[in-house]
């Protein structure tokens, strides 16, 4: 019932006065709240059957992927799956509607960024929603975002099915903001640290220029994360702080975390981003470095210290 999906639900019903909307006990009263309709809906319930002559549906709820009134629907028949939020993706078609017509190696990427802004922090009703989908005879699943998946349906599911259980892989995000510089060679250093202590898939993102879904999207995906921030009127930075905030909704987990920051009269950008891991109930590695104007020596050892650090926790 997003308004992403529906929208159309009131046009379609002045257009086709007989048309019969489906849905379950939680869809109706989202239908009246948005559209006012009240008539010629018809209610389903979690299995139930409905045949159109030559096909049949199916109908399984799957609350919380990622709204309370979610319910995909089954084509017996051709084994087609009409997912809604489950299995999207971000990204256009560019000229293709199927996965077998596209370079799907680009789509697992995005396939994962929608994953984890979108659905990530619902990860035990996704568990759920798959275990309820195993019995279906599936040969294509068609999702409200991205392409039709028909080629790669077993590895879709098994992206999600890890997906959902917060599984991370070797390799650190960098996320950094920084004022005047001093804070980004802080974040430089440390990288290169963890690229000499046997760390290959490291992602650095100044969190100003990088679009904030790209830089969760990584965090979902990799084990280890660094955060950076100076100081500004006492607080995080302010792109620094919207992406603390987001990942605090999201409550990923299973993540090792280290922490920068630099400030010039009043520090407190450290013991923040300590805070918000503290939250999420990351482990915190190493010890947090916060430098006081420019980077010198000593807290560029305590940054090449950090990266060090975190490189050996992630291969124990």
């Amino acid at each position: 019932m997003e308004p992403d999906h529906s929208a159309a639900i009131r046009i379609l019903s002045e257009l086709y006065p007989d048309m019969i909307i489906i849905g379950n006990r939680k869809t109706m009263p989202m239908i009246e709240g948005f559209y006012g309709i009240t008539t010629n809906t018809m209610e389903v319930k979690d299995g139930d059957t409905l045949s159109l002559g030559k096909m049949t549906l199916s109908f399984h709820t799957i609350p919380m992927v990622h709204w309370p009134e979610s319910m995909v629907c089954f084509e017996t028949t051709s084994g087609a799956l009409f997912s809604t939020d489950a299995f999207g993706s971000y990204g256009t078609l560019d000229g293709a509607i199927f996965d077998d017509e596209m370079d799907f190696e680009y789509f697992r990427d995005e396939m994962r960024r929608y994953y984890s802004n979108i659905v990530g922090k619902y990860g035990n009703p996704v568990q759920k929603a798959l275990s309820k989908l195993e019995g279906l005879d599936i040969k294509m699943i068609a999702p409200a975002h991205g392409p039709i998946i028909r080629k790669n349906i077993a590895d879709v599911i098994a992206r999600h099915n890890k997906w959902s259980k917060h599984e991370t892989e070797e390799g650190v995000v960098i996320a950094y903001a920084s004022m005047y510089g001093n804070t980004e060679e802080m974040a430089e250093v440390t990288a290169r640290s963890l690229a000499e202590n046997g760390i290959k898939r490291i992602r650095m993102y100044d969190v100003s220029k990088t679009h904030i879904s790209h830089i969760i999207s990584d965090i979902f995906k990799f084990r280890g994360v660094i955060m950076a921030s100076p100081t500004y009127s006492n607080e995080l930075h302010p792109n620094m702080e919207a992406l603390v905030m987001k990942l605090q909704h999201m409550q990923f987990r299973n993540h090792l975390f280290g922490v920068l920051g630099s400030f010039t009269w009043g520090g407190n950008a450290v013991k923040k981003l300590i805070e918000a891991g503290e939250n999420l109930k990351w482990e915190l590695i190493g010890t947090p470095v916060e430098q006081k104007y420019s980077l010198k020596a000593d807290k560029f050892e305590a940054c090449f210290n950090l990266g060090k650090e975190m490189a050996k926790r992630l291969k124990e």
